[in-house]
């Protein structure tokens, strides 16, 4: 945990994370050990997300126990960030693609037979909430309401979920969810209230020059600048 935490550390204090907000986040790694069958489950993304002002508000957040619904316009980082969040709490990382054709089974599990007994095959957010894991809902407004309702108590404060005809599940302590969403997508929907209160909600705004030329001076640091800065003008 020593060597993982020291590479998290020089990152948020490389983005001038607060420094109250680093010692939360090292008090909950201490808190929360990641059980060793989802180890494999917990690791640094190839690309780590730039913003002070939005991971700060993030991290707070979570720390304090909420979920996140991030919002924007596509290519703002959405996803990155999600990888980054789980990465920098050292949790194990669920990832669950939302689309019309996705129900409850996919999301908690579903039955199958395993030498001669019925058992149940625990999908990915039941697996979340047993190992303390961040689960990232993405695309979350192409789901159908019979598919989103079944984690409604998950996503509240009772924080269970109930598996009919199964044992009800006490979130773990780390679980946290993370929602993304685009705007005006095709099959894309407008999410209901009951839904959108139960996350806080974050704006991501769009990349602008100088963000994008800080990642592309980290991921090519011996790449000439003007040429970086042609990439940027494509973009």
């Amino acid at each position: 945990m020593r060597n993982h935490w020291a590479e998290i550390e020089k990152y948020l204090e490389d983005q001038k994370i607060a420094q109250e907000l680093i010692g939360e986040l090292r008090d909950f790694h201490m808190r929360y050990e990641v059980e060793d069958q989802v180890k494999e489950r917990v690791e640094k993304p190839d690309i780590l997300f730039y913003g002070k002002k939005i991971l700060e508000m993030s991290i707070a957040a979570l720390l304090q126990g909420d979920n996140l619904l991030l919002s924007g316009a596509k290519a703002t980082g959405k996803n990155v960030l999600c990888e980054t969040l789980a990465w920098i709490f050292g949790r194990p990382e669920y990832d669950i693609s939302f689309h019309v054709n996705t129900d409850s089974a996919d999301l908690i599990g579903t039955d199958t037979f395993i030498n001669n007994e019925v058992r149940l095959r625990k999908g990915p957010i039941y697996q979340c909430a047993e190992f303390g894991g961040f689960g990232i809902l993405d695309e979350i407004n192409m789901a159908k309401n019979d598919a989103i309702v079944v984690v409604h108590s998950a996503l509240d404060y009772r924080r269970v979920i109930d598996v009919p005809g199964y044992e009800r599940i006490n979130l773990h302590k780390a679980t946290r969810f993370i929602g993304t969403m685009n705007y005006e997508y095709a099959g894309t929907k407008e999410l209901n209230e009951a839904l959108v209160s139960r996350f806080l909600v974050i704006d991501i705004p769009p990349v602008n020059e100088e963000k994008l030329m800080m990642i592309l001076k980290r991921e090519f640091p011996c790449t000439d600048e003007e040429k970086l800065n042609q990439f940027a003008g494509i973009f």
